[in-house]
């Protein structure tokens, strides 16, 4: 049983990792009353910013590193927010190493608490990320900081200026995956000491 309860543990935290990397990201909706069309909408995975940033999705590669240099500059439009995408890139990261510890942890010990107490930390830097996100993601909303502005040199600036407004800015579907899997952790470990309540003691000691 307790080896079991190892390979479902390892297997949660390793689906973590296609979900984060391939379901989307983010996703915005733009619109221009330049255009009496319905907006762009567009999302993105971690594959397709790798893509980006290898050079693969060229128009977008050109929007972000100036000129194609290959060297990011950090827009200054961002400013207001740069504390907050600190701290979501923290919780991010956070996220994938508690990931690898429970993978990891759960190859050499049968041990549950720091099973438990890892996937109670991925849940609760899964919670913050989201809030640093969203909270972020409201000035953009609201009309504080432009989307465009932050390509700031842009030649897509001078065409439309301040016309584009952002309609919409959330997290893609990736951090519903994570949120889940931490939960299916948390609930497999507390049906485990539940289905261990009724074992002997010879049982238990059994890997």
């Amino acid at each position: 049983m307790k080896v079991l309860y190892r390979i479902v543990n390892a297997l949660l935290a390793a689906a973590m990792f296609p979900v984060i990397i391939f379901v989307d990201f983010i996703a915005f909706r733009l619109s221009t009353p330049l255009v009496d069309t319905v907006g762009l909408q567009e999302s993105f995975s971690i594959k397709f910013i790798i893509d980006v940033i290898t050079g693969k999705e060229a128009f977008w590669y050109e929007m972000i590193f100036k000129n194609g240099s290959g060297t990011f500059t950090w827009p200054v439009a961002l400013n207001p927010i740069k504390g907050r995408l600190i701290a979501f890139a923290v919780c991010f990261v956070l996220i994938v190493l508690i990931a690898l510890f429970i993978i990891i942890w759960s190859i050499f010990s049968n041990k549950r608490i720091p099973i438990l107490a890892a996937s109670i930390a991925g849940l609760i830097a899964t919670i913050v990320m989201i809030a640093c996100f969203n909270s972020a993601a409201s000035l953009f909303v609201d009309g504080t900081i432009n989307i465009v502005n932050v390509f700031s040199t842009n030649w897509i600036v001078s065409l439309l200026g301040n016309a584009v407004t952002t309609d919409g800015l959330i997290l893609g579907g990736f951090h519903n995956g994570v949120l889940f899997l931490f939960i299916g952790l948390l609930v497999w470990t507390g049906a485990y000491y539940l289905v261990e309540l009724g074992e002997t003691k010879e049982e238990k000691a059994k890997i």
